[in-house]
């Protein structure tokens, strides 16, 4: 079986879950803060294909997942696919915990399909990376956004 196949990262935010959701749901500004998920076409809307941008200029990659799960001020999740479904998919969630002081982030990514294991340890580092830096540009978002 493949090993590895999930990635994780995580940040504390000063701020309530509701600030932090207000930030993570607006799909249409993605492009003013986020160094990761550069351009979001559509809505988060349980059930719809919208279209993602990672990265900027000529290595920008384009996704076009569905939305699996909307939960507002507690998360979402969406699956996309490399190629064609089945070869290499990812399940993406943020996820929003209230904790005392305000609001504990979290994204993962569970990667299936029959080229995970010949493409996934530099994926997977690659996207934890990638989700760092995002963490963090949501984290000054919502903390320099006045309450």
């Amino acid at each position: 079986m493949h090993e590895n196949s999930s990635t994780r990262a995580d940040i504390f935010i000063d701020r309530p879950p509701a600030d932090v959701w207000d930030v993570i749901s607006n799909s249409s500004a993605y492009s003013d803060w986020n160094p990761f998920i550069t351009r979001v076409d559509g809505a988060f809307k349980e059930g719809e294909t919208i279209r993602i941008v990672l990265g900027s200029g000529p290595d920008s990659m384009v996704f076009r997942p569905t939305i699996l799960v909307v939960r507002p001020e507690h998360g979402i999740c969406w699956r996309g696919s490399v190629w064609i479904r089945g070869l290499f998919d990812g399940t993406h969630c943020i996820y929003l915990t209230a904790a005392t002081g305000g609001t504990h982030l979290e994204q993962t990514e569970s990667f299936s399909g029959l080229f995970v294991g010949r493409l996934t340890k530099d994926v997977i580092e690659e996207t934890r990376r990638n989700f760092q830096a995002m963490d963090v540009a949501v984290k000054q978002r919502v903390e320099t956004k006045t309450p």
